[in-house]
């Protein structure tokens, strides 16, 4: 499809972004038609180019598979921000872009003199979204945090890990990839006002309060009723409602729709759950132990994807724990043309990715290709100022670029 049917075709983004967070966010908005221009530090770039896995298990600045996905269809633009020269491009192609992503600690864009405020001074349109840890203000706005302890001051880690043991990371990087998400929405969202106003805007996202989100039924029986859910399940407000053992790995049992489950004694061939006593949410909460032990004999007998099948024959929301391979060859995914090739890269050919996690009618997501470490540094500096390959050349020559 043509990219100037795309939504954010015309768009012009400076994105100074590192980590997952951030360049998830202009991933999102470089697959519908922004362009981004991906600011990496020279000679080493975005520090997730040095991260594994790595396409083949072989190393190399171009080979970073996170880095790939996080970067399909951006342009890269090599920049040493610790010059003077640098900071002056850098404020050049400020004044020319419709968007500012940032991932820095708090108060360093200030440090570079390119403040918000004073971005927006040159540029009053300008959309500058910071992603920080904490957010840009607060008690907690200079600490420090990864993935791990996001997750865990989030509230998300009480649900994770063996109730007689310890609580567990959840492996995938949830509290960074939301943040991400939503910052991509708020950037939108500033962008549309911005349209109306002509004024720009600045957003402020915390990845901790982003990652609270995350918490859904939990968080709201909390603020309620002052009970802290515990990970074994034994406290959720419905049954059954979690993933259970079955014959050949973990299925999603969820006991609804509730206007459903009159279906259920049929399912796992055991009349009595038809007991009038078990007919409504509040009689199977109050027998929760009785219930599970009705239905576990079901289960251990049956695989997991004959668990998902059945249930959802009968309109209950019920799921297998999928392995990559599953995820893989699901039908669903093929149907959609959710697993797609990228662009082919010059050093490791075409890699499947996923592609956008949502669909805008009329528009196709672009899947691009990650760029090669500053290949578009003379274009990009032609086309947003005017330089010519003398100018550009000399800035090499300087390594401010």
């Amino acid at each position: 499809m043509d990219a100037m049917t795309q939504p954010l075709s015309g768009i012009k983004v400076v994105d100074f972004t590192h980590e997952r967070a951030g360049p998830y966010c202009t991933r999102l908005l470089a697959g519908y038609g922004a362009q981004v221009l991906k600011i990496e530090r020279p000679a080493t770039g975005d520090l997730l180019r040095h991260v594994a896995p790595f396409v083949n298990n072989q190393g190399g600045l171009e080979r970073g598979l996170a880095f790939h996905w996080l970067n399909a269809g951006k342009q890269s633009l090599t920049l040493d921000l610790k010059s003077e020269q640098g900071l002056d491009i850098a404020r050049r192609l400020v004044a020319e872009a419709d968007v500012v992503v940032e991932s820095f600690s708090p108060g360093t864009l200030q440090r570079l003199g390119l403040a918000p405020a004073e971005m927006r001074a040159s540029n009053p349109g300008l959309v500058v979204t910071s992603i920080s840890n904490f957010g840009q203000t607060g008690p907690y706005r200079d600490f420090r945090a990864d993935e791990t302890v996001l997750y865990a001051m989030s509230g998300c880690m009480v649900a994770t890990g063996d109730p007689d043991r310890p609580p567990l990371d959840s492996g995938p990087a949830i509290a960074l990839y939301t943040g991400g998400l939503h910052a991509y929405i708020a950037t939108l969202m500033a962008l549309f006002r911005t349209g109306f106003t002509g004024r720009g805007e600045h957003v402020d996202v915390s990845l901790q309060e982003s990652s609270i989100e995350n918490i859904e039924l939990q968080l709201a029986v909390f603020l309620s009723t002052g009970k802290v859910a515990r990970r074994n399940g034994d406290d959720h407000p419905f049954v059954p409602w979690r993933c259970y053992p079955c014959k050949d790995g973990y299925a999603a049992v969820i006991g609804g729709p509730m206007r459903h489950w009159h279906k259920a004694a049929d399912l796992f061939e055991e009349p009595e759950l038809a007991d009038p006593e078990l007919a409504h949410v509040y009689g199977r909460v109050a027998r929760r132990e009785r219930v599970e032990n009705l239905i576990k004999p079901w289960l251990m007998a049956t695989t997991g994807k004959e668990i998902y099948h059945k249930g959802q024959a009968l309109g209950l929301a019920f799921g297998y724990l999928a392995s990559m391979a599953d995820a893989l060859e699901s039908p669903q995914h093929a149907a959609r043309e959710f697993l797609r090739e990228c662009d082919e890269h010059p050093e490791v050919g075409r890699l499947s990715m996923c592609a956008a996690p949502f669909r805008i009618e009329g528009t196709d997501w672009t899947m691009g290709r990650a760029p090669i470490l500053g290949e578009h540094t003379a274009a990009a500096l032609g086309d947003w100022l005017a330089m010519d390959a003398a100018d550009v050349a000399a800035l090499r020559d300087q390594g401010v670029v």
